[in-house]
C-alpha cells in the first residue's frame, strides 16, 4: 500500500513539473519586451525639509549640506522637482508653487493652487506644467514667472493622474478610463490621440519613461504599457485602494504600491508581479523608485526602505534610516537619497550599492531668503538655459513681454553697451481701501540700480485667487495703487496676494522683486483708519469760560458696512430618483459599472458637491450634480449605489434612491492557479502574472486540462495497492 501511494505522489509531482514546463510554453507564445535604462541627472540635488519649511542642497561628496533656502512656514508639505536646470517647490498645504532662478537662489516667480493632492507640477524639456486633477486642467506655465502661457487643456471632467514622458509628450487618464496623448505646439496643447482603456477609472496611475507610459488600473486589475513601442498588456486581482507609482521608471521595471493592501505591484519584463511586502516586513509599502535594476520601497511608520529584485525577492538588506517615520527617497545625479522628514542625517545608496551617511539638517548654516533683494557688487548672471533655444521655438517656452512700445526684451546688453536694471528692492503691500466690492493696496518698492543705462519705468504683476486672477500696472514712479473685485471669491477676507516688480530700460527687464501679502481681517483695527493725533496746544490768554451752556453739535456717522447674509444651506430632496440604469460597459466579468443618471432640478442644481457612492464597498467618485454618466468600482455579489448630495457647508448629506448592480464572478482557482480573462496569475508573495493572447489562453487551457485528467487518473494497480 505504501508503495502504491508513493506511485500516485510521484505521478503527481511529475504532473505538476509538466504543468509548469507546459505554462512556460504557454508564455513563448505571447510577446516579448526589451528593456531599457533612462538616468537623467542634472547634477544639483536638493531635499525637502518640510516641518522647517526649506529645501537643502547636499554635496554628495562631502555628505554635507551647502545651502538652506526657506520657501514656505513651517509644517509645510514639500514636493521638490528638480530637472532640466530648474528647481520648482509646491507646497501641498496651502498650493503656493515657487520657481527658483539656480543662478541666483532668488524666488524669479510664485503661483497659487489648490492646496492638496489635486495639484500636480511636471517639468519636461524646459517647460513647466500645472495640473489641477479636480478641475481637468492642464495649464503650461513660464519657467521663470509661473504666469500662463498660451491655452490651458481642458478635459471636461476630472483627472485620474497626468505625467510626462522624455520625449515631452504629456499623458492624461481622466475618471472615465480615457487615455489622453497631448503635445505642446505653438500657443496650446495638441491631443495627438485618445484610447479608452478598459478597467481604468478615478484611481488610475501613471509611470512615464523614456517614451510612453505604465497603466496601473489596480481598482480594475489593469496593468498596461503604451506608447512605448514594446506594449504590455497584463492583470492582477482587484486591488483596491491609494496608489503611489514611481514617479518615472525604465520601461522595463515599472512599479507602484498599495499602501493599505500591503501590496507593490511592477511590470517586469513582460510579466506583472505581485509582491506581499508585509510579508517581509513592511506592512504599508509607500511610493517605490527603481535604481540600479531594483526596487527601492519606502516603508511608512518603519522608518526603513526595502530592496526588491526583478523577481520580486529580496534584492539586498533592508536600509534603515535615522527617523522612525516615512522615509522620503530622491533620485538624482546617479545616487539615491533617503531621508525621514525631520531627522537631521539620511543615508546615500552610490552606483555601485554601497551606503554611507548624509547630513541634511546643519544649524549652523545659515537660511537664505530667497525674496531678498539681489546682490548689487556684481551683475547676476543670466539664468542657465535647460536647452539650446532656437528663435523658431522662444514662443513654446516663454511669451515674449513687452512693457511698453520700443523697449527691447531679450538681451542683457545694449549694441552701445549697458545692462538691464538690477531687481527692484524692499517690496511692500498696504492696505489702501476696502469696501464690500473691490480691496485696494499701494505696492511701493525702492528704486532699482540703473547698471549704467537710466531706468526708463516699472511694471507691476500682482496674482490671486480673485476674479480674473492677475492684475498689472506700468508706471515712472516707485509705487502705484492696484484694486482688485470681492465677488466670487474670499479673496478680500482672506486671501492671499503675490507681487512681483521689475525695472526695466532700453536693454530690457530686471529680474523680479517679489512680496506676498495676507489679506488682514476686516475687524483688524490695524486696517482701519488711523487713530487721530493728539496735539498739545499752548495756553492762551483767552476770557474765562462763561456758564453758558455749550452748543449742541449733532455728529452724522454712517454706519459700518454689513455684508449681506449669505444665502441658507440647502440639501436636495432625498430619496429621489437620480440613477436611472447600471450598466457593464466593458463586459459583466469586468470590476466598472456606469451609473447614467437624470438628476433632477434640485440635485443638478445643488450648490454643494455631489458624489457616486458604492455604499457596500465604500468606494466614492466625485462628480458634478449635474452629470448624467459616470463610472464606480463593484466587487462581486450585490453593490448598493446612490448619489449623494454634501451641504455647501459639509454639515449634512443626503442620498437619492438606491440602484442595486451585481458584481462580476471571482476567477476559478485551482490548486496551482487561478483562471480567467486568458491570464494566469500566481497567488504566491511573488506572483506573476503571463498573457497567453487569445489563441494561447484556449491552448493554456486545453493543455491544462489533459494534464490534471492525467494526473488525477490511477492506475488499476495503484487502486489495487490501497485496499
Amino acid at each position: 500500500m505504501v508503495r502504491g501511494r508513493r506511485r500516485v505522489r510521484d505521478s503527481a509531482s511529475f504532473g505538476a513539473a509538466s504543468l509548469g514546463v507546459l505554462l512556460l510554453v504557454g508564455a513563448a507564445l505571447g510577446t516579448g519586451v526589451a528593456r531599457t535604462a533612462v538616468d537623467v541627472s542634472d547634477g544639483l540635488t536638493w531635499l525637502p525639509d518640510s516641518p522647517r519649511g526649506e529645501v537643502v542642497q547636499v554635496n554628495p561628496a562631502s555628505g554635507r549640506p551647502e545651502v538652506r533656502l526657506r520657501v514656505s512656514g513651517g509644517d509645510a508639505l514639500l514636493d521638490v522637482t528638480q530637472k532640466d536646470g530648474l528647481l520648482v517647490i509646491l507646497d501641498r498645504r496651502d498650493g503656493q508653487i515657487t520657481v527658483l532662478d539656480l543662478a541666483t537662489l532668488l524666488a524669479s516667480g510664485r503661483r497659487s493652487a489648490p492646496p492638496g493632492p489635486a495639484t500636480k507640477v511636471l517639468v519636461s524639456e524646459g517647460r513647466v506644467y500645472v495640473v489641477d486633477r479636480v478641475a481637468g486642467t492642464i495649464a503650461n506655465a513660464d519657467p521663470v514667472t509661473l504666469v500662463d502661457v498660451g491655452k490651458p487643456w481642458r478635459a471636461g471632467k476630472p483627472l485620474a493622474d497626468v505625467v510626462a514622458d522624455e520625449a515631452g509628450l504629456v499623458w492624461a487618464a481622466d475618471y472615465d478610463g480615457r487615455l489622453h496623448t497631448l503635445e505642446w505646439v505653438a500657443d496650446g496643447f495638441r491631443e495627438r490621440s485618445g484610447e479608452q482603456v478598459r478597467g481604468a477609472g478615478p484611481a488610475t496611475v501613471l509611470v512615464p519613461h523614456a517614451r510612453g507610459v505604465t497603466i496601473f488600473g489596480l481598482d480594475g486589475g489593469v496593468v498596461r504599457q503604451v506608447g512605448t513601442g514594446q506594449d504590455v498588456s497584463g492583470s492582477t486581482p482587484r486591488l483596491p485602494g491609494e496608489v503611489l507609482a514611481a514617479q518615472s521608471s525604465p520601461v522595463g521595471l515599472a512599479p507602484a504600491a498599495v499602501p493599505g493592501q500591503g501590496t507593490v505591484v511592477f511590470v517586469s519584463g513582460d510579466r506583472v508581479v505581485r509582491v506581499d511586502t508585509s510579508r517581509l516586513g513592511c506592512p504599508v509599502p509607500s511610493r517605490p523608485v527603481v535604481f540600479r535594476d531594483k526596487v527601492y520601497v519606502p516603508c511608512r511608520g518603519d522608518g526603513k526602505v526595502i530592496v526588491l529584485d526583478r523577481a520580486g525577492k529580496r534584492g539586498g538588506a533592508d536600509l534603515d534610516t535615522p527617523g522612525d517615520g516615512d522615509p522620503e527617497i530622491v533620485l538624482d545625479d546617479g545616487k539615491l537619497f533617503i531621508s525621514d522628514p525631520g531627522a537631521e542625517r539620511g543615508v546615500i545608496v552610490d552606483s555601485d550599492g554601497s551606503t554611507r551617511s548624509v547630513t541634511i539638517r546643519s544649524p549652523s548654516l545659515p537660511v537664505v531668503d530667497p525674496d531678498r533683494p539681489p546682490s548689487t557688487e556684481v551683475p547676476s548672471p543670466p539664468r542657465p538655459s535647460p536647452r539650446p533655444e532656437l528663435p523658431q521655438d522662444r514662443d513654446q517656452g516663454r511669451p515674449p513681454e513687452s512693457p511698453s512700445a520700443g523697449v527691447p526684451t531679450g538681451g542683457s546688453t545694449a549694441p552701445g553697451g549697458g545692462q538691464v536694471p538690477g531687481a527692484p528692492p524692499g517690496v511692500t503691500v498696504t492696505l489702501a481701501n476696502r469696501s464690500a466690492t473691490e480691496l485696494a493696496v499701494t505696492v511701493s518698492w525702492g528704486a532699482a540700480l540703473d547698471n549704467g543705462e537710466k531706468v526708463t519705468g516699472y511694471t507691476v504683476d500682482a496674482s490671486g485667487a480673485f476674479t480674473g486672477g492677475t492684475r498689472s500696472a506700468q508706471t515712472t514712479e516707485t509705487s502705484a495703487q492696484l484694486s482688485f473685485p470681492c465677488g466670487g471669491s474670499t479673496f478680500c477676507s482672506n486671501g492671499r496676494l503675490d507681487v512681483s516688480v521689475k525695472a526695466w530700460n532700453r536693454v530690457g527687464e530686471s529680474t523680479p522683486g517679489t512680496r506676498s501679502w495676507s489679506v488682514p481681517s476686516a475687524s483688524d483695527p490695524s486696517t482701519n483708519t488711523p487713530p487721530p493725533q493728539t496735539q498739545t496746544q499752548p495756553p492762551t490768554n483767552d476770557p474765562p469760560p462763561t456758564n453758558d451752556p455749550p452748543p449742541t453739535t449733532t455728529t452724522t456717522t454712517d454706519p459700518p458696512y454689513t455684508p449681506p447674509p449669505p444665502p441658507p444651506v440647502t440639501v436636495p430632496t432625498a430619496g429621489a430618483a437620480v440613477i436611472t440604469t447600471i450598466t457593464a460597459p466593458y463586459g459583466p466579468t469586468d470590476y466598472t459599472r456606469r451609473v447614467a443618471m437624470s438628476p433632477p432640478s434640485d440635485w443638478a442644481g445643488h450648490d454643494g458637491a455631489c458624489q457616486l457612492v458604492n455604499t457596500t464597498q465604500g468606494y466614492t467618485v466625485t462628480i458634478s450634480c449635474g452629470a448624467t454618466s459616470a463610472d464606480i468600482a463593484v466587487e462581486t455579489g450585490p453593490n448598493r449605489i446612490v448619489v449623494r448630495a454634501v451641504a455647501r457647508d459639509g454639515s449634512r448629506s443626503v442620498d437619492s434612491a438606491v440602484k442595486n448592480a451585481p458584481g462580476p464572478r471571482e476567477p476559478q482557482c485551482g490548486k496551482y492557479a487561478c483562471f480567467g480573462s486568458g491570464h494566469i496569475v500566481e497567488l504566491s508573495p511573488t506572483g506573476k502574472s503571463v498573457d497567453f493572447g487569445q489563441a494561447g489562453a484556449g491552448i493554456g487551457f486545453l493543455v491544462i486540462a489533459v494534464v490534471v485528467q492525467v494526473v488525477g487518473r490511477r492506475r488499476p494497480e495503484e487502486e489495487e495497492s490501497e485496499r
